[in-house]
């Protein structure tokens, strides 16, 4: 588990893009002592950027021939990288979202926050004893209050910040979670927010189906495990019982999407043709490129 690695800067738009662009000249860009003075970013924003790459599942870190370190691009961060390197497609921003708040190892408040916490509403003082207690439960070194009180500082800003009109391309704030409005900009607490109607890429929400069921081995979701379960529609994007039933019905319809949505003794299931979940979003790519 890991927490307090952003060092206080939440994840920016055009971050992830310098990232990928300086790890393609440079795979060891990262352990390069004055990597901060080529990508033109402070010294512990660059540091920022190297977690955030790692915890968002776009890179990896591995070994050379040489023992040395060095990132390398994942299946996704290539996928990101050919088709929507600046996060400007929904589907892109949806999927980052899944990947990270799944990211139990690499991003534990952001796990626990929208998949262990359950409460719709708390104060920020609420929200931090809460972390704590869980963190107490589930983690066996002890993490003081402030790291913990920095992650979830950092956490609302990455989902609330959003680009002004006025803004600098160069120096943009916003984060490119912010567009899926999960939560409410409410200084004195953490208010999760339901998305507006087709807010959500359906694409990204079969992804996740896709990536899920590819984790646990599993080809067939009720409609209570894709509301109540960790790592689901309903605790990652805050979906209602209505709301997941309306796009089951729409993946349901749709050919591009194998699945067969049945009712049997008043229990709702979704039976999933299971594929690899990149080449299922490698060809969503391909078709919004095509629109």
């Amino acid at each position: 588990m890991k927490f307090g690695h952003h060092q206080s800067f939440y994840l920016r738009v055009n971050w992830l893009s310098k990232a990928m662009k300086m790890r393609n000249e440079d795979p060891q860009f990262f352990f390069d002592e004055f990597s901060f003075e080529r990508i033109g970013l402070g010294r512990n924003m660059v540091k920022s950027l190297r977690y955030w790459a790692v915890a968002t599942s776009v890179m990896e870190e591995a070994k050379n021939e040489e023992r040395k370190s060095y990132h390398q691009l994942t299946e996704f961060g290539r996928l990101v990288f050919d088709n929507d390197r600046f996060i400007r497609l929904p589907l892109t921003a949806a999927v980052l979202h899944c990947l990270l708040a799944s990211n139990r190892e690499q991003a534990t408040s952001w796990y626990w926050f929208f998949n262990e916490h359950s409460h719709h509403s708390s104060t920020n003082e609420e929200m931090l004893a809460a972390l704590s207690e869980w963190v107490g439960q589930h983690h066996n070194r002890e993490v003081s209050v402030n790291t913990l009180k920095r992650d979830l500082d950092c956490l609302k800003l990455m989902y609330t910040v959003q680009a002004g009109s006025e803004d600098d391309p160069e120096e943009i704030v916003a984060s490119p979670l912010s567009g899926l409005k999960l939560l409410y900009d409410i200084r004195e607490q953490f208010v999760k927010r339901n998305p507006e109607p087709n807010l959500i890429d359906l694409d990204a929400l079969y992804f996740n189906l896709l990536y899920y069921c590819g984790k646990y081995e599993v080809n067939s979701l009720t409609l209570e495990e894709i509301q109540v379960k960790p790592m689901l529609w309903g605790k990652l994007f805050h979906l209602s019982s209505n709301q997941i039933l309306e796009y089951l019905e729409l993946l349901h319809a749709d050919t591009l999407y194998p699945v067969k949505f049945v009712r049997t003794n008043q229990i709702y299931s979704l039976n999933i043709d299971v594929e690899n979940a990149y080449v299922f979003l490698q060809n969503a790519y391909a078709r919004k490129a095509a629109y």
